[in-house]
């Protein structure tokens, strides 16, 4: 059977494994648990402890498992795994690494280790940005890899305003150099964010000496409305000034 562990962050779904685990224990725990907390938050943590009275895993019980995994691939931002039993780390091991997110593997004995670990705070991002509200221009500036939280801040500042106005003027982004992505679930994210907002903004200015960068504009002009264009980073007002135009 599963049991929901206490007293974690309201983010993360502890779980604690007894005996044999069955099919319907993800369908009565476990998914609730996961649905409910994305009703919140955009990704979630997952604490799973497999710990002595722990017998495996019914053939249904691993198909769930597996379904659980498909169906919210990209919205685990963390995994822990406690756990003696060899097998099971071997699986952790050996897949572990196709999950979008983080994870991690310890023996039962580090469980307050892998408890502290869930339930750190999230990272406060790599994403600069600052909406300038009389041009209504929202200038982003990376100073790292782009992460998940990144983008679910940006939306809570600027979708009231999209709201209230029906739009932006414009984002300039301000980039010397591509930062890429902490993560595959940062990158669909990006992609998801893009594809919510680009219809509500009208130009992207792109200031940057990066050879990537600088052929955005080619790219983009296939895939959303905006009229994008590049600036070297010595044109950043000139850059500030276009975006912004009436």
């Amino acid at each position: 059977m599963l049991e929901i562990i206490p007293d974690l962050p309201d983010h993360v779904v502890g779980l604690k494994a007894t005996g044999k685990v069955e099919a319907d224990d993800y369908r009565s725990v476990l998914m609730p648990a996961v649905e409910e907390r994305l009703r919140e938050h955009p990704r979630v943590r997952l604490l799973y402890l497999l710990g002595d009275g722990f017998e495996g895993f019914t053939r249904g019980a691993a198909w769930e498992d597996a379904k659980v995994g498909m169906r919210h691939f990209t919205h685990f931002e963390r995994v822990a795994v406690v756990t003696d039993d060899d097998m099971i780390e071997g699986l952790v091991k050996a897949f572990g690494f196709a999950l979008p997110g983080e994870v991690r593997l310890y023996d039962t004995e580090e469980y307050e280790e892998a408890r502290r670990w869930i339930s750190e705070p999230p990272s406060p991002g790599k994403l600069d940005f600052e909406f300038i509200a009389d041009r209504r221009v929202l200038v982003l500036e990376p100073n790292d890899e782009l992460e998940v939280g990144d983008f679910a801040r940006i939306a809570a500042e600027i979708d009231p305003v999209i709201e209230e106005a029906g739009g932006l003027a414009g984002i300039m982004i301000v980039a010397p150099r591509f930062p890429g992505w902490d993560d595959f679930s940062a990158f669909t994210t990006h992609l998801k964010f893009v594809r919510q907002h680009h219809e509500k903004v009208r130009r992207v200015a792109v200031v940057t000496e990066d050879r990537f960068l600088s052929a955005l504009p080619r790219i983009a002009s296939r895939f959303v409305d905006a009229d994008v264009r590049h600036f070297p980073v010595a044109e950043r007002d000139a850059a500030l000034l276009w975006v912004g135009e009436d």
